[in-house]
């Protein structure tokens, strides 16, 4: 069966947040019981800003038999979810349901339609797996609805949607201080932040790897049994030490091997002890394992770039963009792998529509400059990465221990393209520390910075990362 995300009234956040935890969670419980088949909530996506949708349509779509769906709507402090599975192939309801809860209690409902629809769609359960379903959440109300919304929130991957995480992982820590997840996740969002560049509002970025690492151990403190904890603790521990991120990652997927997520990010670990190989092969089992985790494609699609096959880099990421066209990083790394590969045309395209989609501005300027230089205009090419300078620089100032991958070492792989070869290695030098460490193959190896491989200047930088 397949869990169609609860849908909402317009423009409440909080209900979006509230409406996401409980489908997820219901999948989380759903894929839990022996002998149903549940797809991720990835696959959902696909349909979430689609409105009322068909059921045998998703059926057909997803090749399931059942198909949850249903809505929530809170007035006051009452909160009202309706719930139904419909056979797909039939078009008939299987199952339905009217909950009318206050938002306090609101996480009853999930218990409830978790046993439900399994006894629905199954047959009857064991007194174990009725304990598994109806599981209490692990804090208090509020703290969960807070650590939901952070959730929700990160994953808009934009610094404001960064800045609403942290913010609402700080009001979950605030009403319960021993809330693991809610460490994790901020672990996690600090993570983000500062791979990304992003300017968090009240947040220096020197500041964002301190915070991620202190994060991670406080999770890791509280509870180190949950796969989420060690996932979070990862993300935190990628600015302290790539070796012990990867350790915190294998632990992760060790504790839970269906989780997506966690195998995602072990490939990135990989990735940053400058394994390639070994990160390829893992997002590659990924896709394999859950073919519309758009994520997977654009990482697979950016090791390939960095290990020079800009064709299957190419290819990966148009495999993506047909599951998940409006995802920004996949249109990047289109743009990447056109630029290896020539096609300046196309590449500006693609980077101009990841800018659109929200994707990070710096390194598509940046890539929308090599391809105005690929296609002979290097006046325009030279205006365009010198202004993309002058913006950095101010972001430097307020923060002098350095800048993002993202950011400087986008820059820095332009001027290489554009001959400028001081400044290129100039702007190596101004990406933190810990980012060029942890991301350290993709200056060794990716083709923008080939330029600058035999300059000893360059190898001095990396030397010292060892």
């Amino acid at each position: 069966m397949t869990v169609l995300y609860l849908v909402t009234g317009p423009g409440d956040t909080a209900d979006i947040a509230l409406a996401e935890g409980i489908t997820e969670e219901l999948i989380a419980r759903l894929s839990d019981v022996a002998g149903l088949r549940v797809t991720s909530r990835y696959a959902a996506l696909r349909f979430r800003a689609r409105g009322p949708v068909d059921p045998q349509r998703v059926g057909r779509d997803l090749g399931v038999r059942y198909v949850l769906q249903g809505s929530l709507r809170h007035i006051g402090d009452r909160v009202r979810v309706a719930v139904e599975v419909t056979e797909a192939a039939t078009g008939y309801n299987a199952w339905a349901q009217t909950y009318d809860q206050s938002l306090r209690d609101v996480f009853a409902v999930q218990d409830s339609v978790a046993v439900r629809v399994a006894e629905a769609v199954r047959g009857r359960l064991t007194r174990a797996e009725r304990a598994r379903l109806a599981a209490a959440p692990p804090t208090t109300s509020d703290a969960y609805r807070a650590y939901l919304a952070g959730r929700a929130a990160i994953r808009g991957r934009t610094v404001a949607a960064a800045a609403r995480a942290i913010a609402a992982y700080y009001r979950a820590i605030a009403l319960d201080s021993s809330f693991a997840p809610a460490y994790a996740g901020l672990a996690h969002a600090y993570n983000v932040a500062a791979d990304w560049g992003w300017d968090v509002p009240g947040v220096t970025y020197d500041s964002l790897g301190p915070l991620a690492t202190r994060a991670a151990r406080r999770a890791i403190a509280l509870d180190s049994l949950t796969s989420e904890t060690w996932l979070g603790a990862a993300m935190g521990a990628r600015s302290d030490s790539p070796e012990l991120a990867l350790d915190y990652n294998r632990r992760a997927v060790r504790i839970d091997s269906a989780n997506i997520e966690a195998l995602h990010q072990l490939a990135w670990g990989y990735y940053g002890t400058g394994e390639l190989d070994s990160a390829i092969a893992i997002e590659q089992r990924v896709t394999s394992r859950d073919p519309y985790f758009a994520y997977a494609y654009a990482g697979v699609a950016e090791f390939l770039s960095i290990a020079g096959r800009p064709l299957e880099a190419l290819a990966w990421a148009s495999q993506g963009l047909s599951i998940d066209s409006g995802f920004a990083a996949l249109h990047r790394q289109a743009a990447a792998a056109n630029l290896h590969l020539g096609r300046w045309a196309a590449a500006r395209a693609a980077a101009a529509r990841a800018v659109e989609l929200g994707d990070v501005p710096a390194p598509n300027r940046a890539l929308v400059a090599i391809a105005s230089l690929g296609g002979g205009d290097t006046a325009r090419a030279r205006a365009a990465i010198d202004s993309l300078g002058s913006t950095l620089r101010g972001k430097l100032r307020r923060s002098p221990s350095g800048l993002s991958r993202t950011d400087a070492g986008y820059l820095a792989g332009a001027y290489a393209q554009l001959g400028q070869i001081d400044s290129a290695i100039a702007w190596v030098g101004r990406v933190a520390p810990w980012q060029r460490r942890f991301h350290a193959a993709r200056f060794l190896h990716h083709w923008m910075y080939d330029p600058l491989r035999s300059d000893p200047r360059f190898q001095a930088l990396f030397a010292e990362m060892r």
